[in-house]
This record gives C-alpha cells, structure tokens and sequence, in this order.
C-alpha cells in the first residue's frame, strides 16, 4: 500500500471516531456556541488555540476535526465542521436528585467557564444552545412551570429512551442569547448519556442550521417572481411572432440573454445553501430518529413542534428549488423555439436572396445576349464597309459581280466569324474560371 493510500485509509477511519461520545455522570450542563465560519475556519482556530496556550494547554492541531481538553471545573470541546465550528464547555458529576441545578442557566454562578471569551470569537456567533442535566423530574410537573424554567414562548417535551428520561426544549432565545434545553434523567447510566446530551445538542444545532435555507428563499424570492413574471411575457411575444408570416424574434433574445443570466446568478447564490439545508434537515430528522422519543403526558411533543414549524419552512425552499429548475428549464425550451424561429427567419431571408441573384443573373444574361448580339451587328457593319473599299479596287466587274453583290456576301461570313471569335473568348475564360476552382 503506496504512503498517500495508507494515509487516506487513516484518515477516514479517522473520521468514524473524529466526534466520540463521552461519559456523563451525574447532573450538569452541556453549552455550545456555534459560529459560522464559511470556508475558513483559521482566524477562530487560531483565537482557540491563543487561548489554550495562555492557559498551559495543548493547542488543537491544525488538521484536527475534534478537540476535546479537561480544564479546573469543566471540559472543553471543539469541533470543526464544513461551514461552522463550535465552541462547547461541559460540566458534570453535579449531584442533583430532582429537579436541575439551583444555578442552571446562570452564567454568573460559573465564573470558571469563559464566557465572554467564547462570545468575542472572531467569527459571527450564530447560535448559543444550554442543555442543563438534571435528577428525577418533579412530581406533576406542568408546562407552566418548563415554561418559566426555559424563559421560553412554547415548550416541547417527550419522553425518551422508553421513558428513562424526559427531555424539554424551549426552541427559543432567552435574555441572555441561549437556546435552553432541560434533560432530566431517570435511569441511563453515564456511558448512554452522553450519547444522548450529543444529539440533544446536534438536534437544537441543525434545527436553526437548516433554517439558514427559508432566509436565503425569502431573500431571493421577489426576485424569481421578477424573471418569472418576464418569462411569461417574453414566451407570449414569442408565441404571437412565430405564429406571423414574417414574425421576428431577433428582439426577444437579448431579453432571454439576459432573464437567464439572472437566473444562473440566483443559481450560483443559492445552490449551496439549499443542498445545506436538505442535508442539514436529513442529520435532524436522524437524531430525532435516534432519540426514541414518545409522548410525555400533558405536553407538546417535540416532533409535533417541530412538523409543524419546520415543514412549511422546508416545503419554501423545496418549493423554491423546483421553481429554479422550472424557470430554467423554460429558458431553455423558449431559446430552443428563438434557435429555430431564427433559423427559419434566416433560411426565408437566404431564400429571397436566392431568388433576388437569380433574377440577377438572369438579368445580366440576357443583357449579356443582347449586348453579343449588338457586338455582331456592330463588327459585322463596319468589316461589311471594310470590305466594300477593298472591293472598289477589285475587277469586280470582270467577275460579273456589283459591289453590293460583294457586300451582301460578305455579311454572313464575317457575322459568322464574329459570332465564332466571340465563342472561343468565352469558352477560354469558362475554361480558365474552371482551372482555377
């Protein structure tokens, strides 16, 4: 096996185990800053790496896709993914029996976690999620009271894990930027929640990830409907003119030129945005799979919230993905129908040119006959006269003949003489003309 081929082989067993899961003891809290980092992930990775240098910590490679550090009080996670990097502080072992902590979702209360450190990355900060770990669940507890503990407008809740824990997300943005989601746990042991704290937080992470695709559709909408709205109109014009003797399309084509150069520009924009957002939904609809959720008594259930706010969204950018194929599949078959109208024009055009040479030609042979002809007489009339002064110094009388006896004999010889001379010119110069093709 060449070095380049055991290198890749590495690598992509690498990947399999690039984002491992890790145990979750006790209570605690799991919160992930998500930024947006298009192409190029440096300038946050090197504000990473400048931190954990200033803190006595290894750095995190720079070809490393995970890179997870154990500090004073809590872990620190870092994970790079194709358009985005994550900044995430873990920290668990906290002894609750039921309920969550009295100090969730306070960032005063965990002044060993860098905050303010993680919000000034030099990258714009998408989202912030807060996943707080409890004990037991309460006794009859009510989504009054999730509402208040999410500081949320709705809460969705489902059992999960055939019931060995319940889980409460509030799908909203509290006072102090963060997503909250409450996981109170009844019976998993630490090696399974981690796995389900991960999808908790990659759920709550590609749920607004691949919302980015319904902003990108409202942006770009109005202006589809322009080239569409255009189209239309372009196509009826071009319907009336082919349906014209004469009709001329030439106009129409700057128009289509350029309604389908709009059309690749909104193309180019959005492409990828759109294929994101489909993959993002599928990593979502799997996680949610994973989770094994079931109905939690008295509460809305977390795949009713989302079906019901997520699939209009993703029906408009389905729907808007196939009005961009639509629209440029019209614009191909209305410059098919310009193509041929254009041609059909052309070969009219061409026809009439033909005609209008052959007319031409025959014009200028007949002028070329006449013109011969006149030539004959012309010649024919003064070698007649040539004739008739070498005849007066002849002994015509003699012969018996009168010298309009002479010239009348001379006319058909010297017109046929003419006639043959002019035959041999055009035939050397057919000849020649010939020769030269």
């Amino acid at each position: 096996m060449t070095t380049d081929a055991s290198h890749l082989r590495q690598s992509l067993s690498d990947e399999l185990h690039a984002r491992a899961f890790y145990d979750f003891n006790g209570a605690g809290r799991f919160i992930r800053f998500v930024y947006l980092v298009g192409n190029d992930d440096s300038a946050v990775l090197s504000y990473v790496n400048d931190y954990f240098l200033s803190e006595s910590l290894p750095p995190m490679p720079e070809e490393a896709k995970f890179h997870r550090i154990e500090t004073a009080g809590f872990a620190l996670r870092v994970e790079r993914h194709t358009e985005f990097l994550t900044i995430s502080f873990v920290e668990k072992d906290l002894q609750v029996a039921t309920g969550i902590s009295p100090d969730a979702f306070d960032q005063s209360s965990l002044p060993h976690m860098p905050f303010d450190w993680a919000r000034n990355a030099p990258a714009p900060l998408f989202h912030a999620i807060w996943v707080e770990v409890g004990g037991k669940p309460p006794a009859a507890l009510k989504p009054a009271a999730m509402l208040k503990m999410l500081q949320s407008r709705a809460v969705a809740s489902n059992n999960l894990s055939d019931s060995a824990a319940q889980v409460h997300f509030a799908f909203d943005i509290d006072d102090d930027g963060y997503s909250r989601v409450v996981l109170f746990n009844k019976s998993i042991e630490a090696v399974r929640m981690g796995r389900v704290v991960q999808r908790i937080v990659e759920l709550e992470t590609y749920r607004l990830l691949a919302l980015l695709g319904l902003s990108t559709v409202k942006e770009y909408s109005a202006r589809l409907a322009s080239i569409e709205e255009v189209l239309s109109g372009l196509t009826n014009d071009l319907a009336k003119e082919i349906k014209k003797p004469d009709g001329q399309v030439q106009g129409l084509l700057s128009v289509l030129s350029s309604q389908a150069a709009d059309v690749e520009d909104i193309y180019s924009r959005t492409s990828y945005r759109l294929s994101a957002t489909k993959a993002y939904l599928g990593v979502l609809t799997g996680r949610l799979e994973q989770m094994q959720l079931t109905r939690l008594s008295g509460f809305q259930g977390v795949r009713g919230f989302l079906d019901r706010r997520m699939t209009p969204a993703m029906d408009s950018c389905n729907a808007f993905s196939e009005r961009l194929a639509s629209l440029s599949q019209r614009i191909n078959r209305a410059g098919a129908l310009l193509r041929t109208q254009t041609e059909l024009v052309i070969q009219r055009q061409n026809r009439d040119l033909l005609q209008s040479m052959d007319e031409r030609a025959k014009h200028q042979l007949r002028l070329q006959q006449t013109v011969e002809r006149l030539s004959i007489a012309a010649v024919t009339y003064y070698g007649v006269g040539l004739v008739g002064y070498i005849a007066v110094s002849l002994p015509i009388d003699k012969w018996g003949l009168s010298l309009i006896d002479i010239k009348a004999l001379a006319v058909p010889v010297i017109a046929l003489a003419v006639w043959a001379a002019i035959r041999r010119v055009k035939d050397a110069v057919a000849k020649a003309a010939h020769n030269d093709t």
